[in-house]
């Protein structure tokens, strides 16, 4: 049962990427969810360019949703920004990933973060959570970040996103208390509407 999902899941992506043209990718954009039978209330791990990130913050699931765009990409001089953008519970979430030192010019030289592993801890390295108007700049404990594999999606023969796929973990405190960030997954494509390099 299990592989049958996961053929069908594939035939899906390869048939929205057939079908578009160059001067239309929304379907590339959508959000297709398919939940973790392993860790209920994440995505699947996957590496197609699902627009779907998730972790649990102490057990709780903080996943994407359909209406945000799950990925933001910024960069700003020598720093890599990448903004994830869901929900928890009913709350509006968003965790930011700072990478001193990287500084791709195009959502195409992305794929040079292929099989990277950052170290939550480096100096190099910072994570901010939003919650409401609340932007918490958070004392990391450990953890890691690692982009397992970047590929380049063509339509008609034209660069049209970069997907970006890994996972991440890290302890931290929130509110005086450690907390663990768990089961981090995201598989996320970027292209022009969601990188900004100024």
């Amino acid at each position: 049962m299990k592989a049958l999902k996961n053929l069908i899941s594939v035939f899906v992506v390869v048939l929205i990427a057939t079908s578009c043209d160059k001067t239309e990718d929304v379907n590339l954009s959508q959000t297709i969810f398919i939940e973790d039978p392993y860790a209920p209330g994440l995505p699947v791990y996957s590496e197609w360019g699902y627009n779907t990130f998730g972790a649990y913050i102490d057990r709780i699931p903080f996943v994407s949703n359909s209406q945000d765009l799950p990925l933001k990409v910024i960069v700003n001089s020598d720093t890599l920004k990448l903004i994830f953008q869901g929900t928890m519970g009913y709350e509006t979430v968003e965790m930011d990933f700072l990478f001193k030192g990287y500084s791709p010019a195009s959502y195409a030289e992305l794929i040079d973060l292929d099989n990277t592993l950052f170290n939550l801890k480096d100096e190099s390295c910072t994570v901010i959570l939003r919650t409401g108007d609340s932007a918490k700049l958070l004392n990391l404990i450990e953890g890691d970040f690692q982009i397992q594999r970047a590929q380049r999606l063509f339509v008609d023969e034209s660069l049209n996103r970069t997907i970006l796929s890994g996972t991440f973990r890290f302890k931290t405190f929130l509110d005086g208390e450690p907390v663990a960030i768990t089961n981090g997954r995201f598989d996320a494509g970027v292209g022009y509407e969601n990188f900004y390099n100024f």
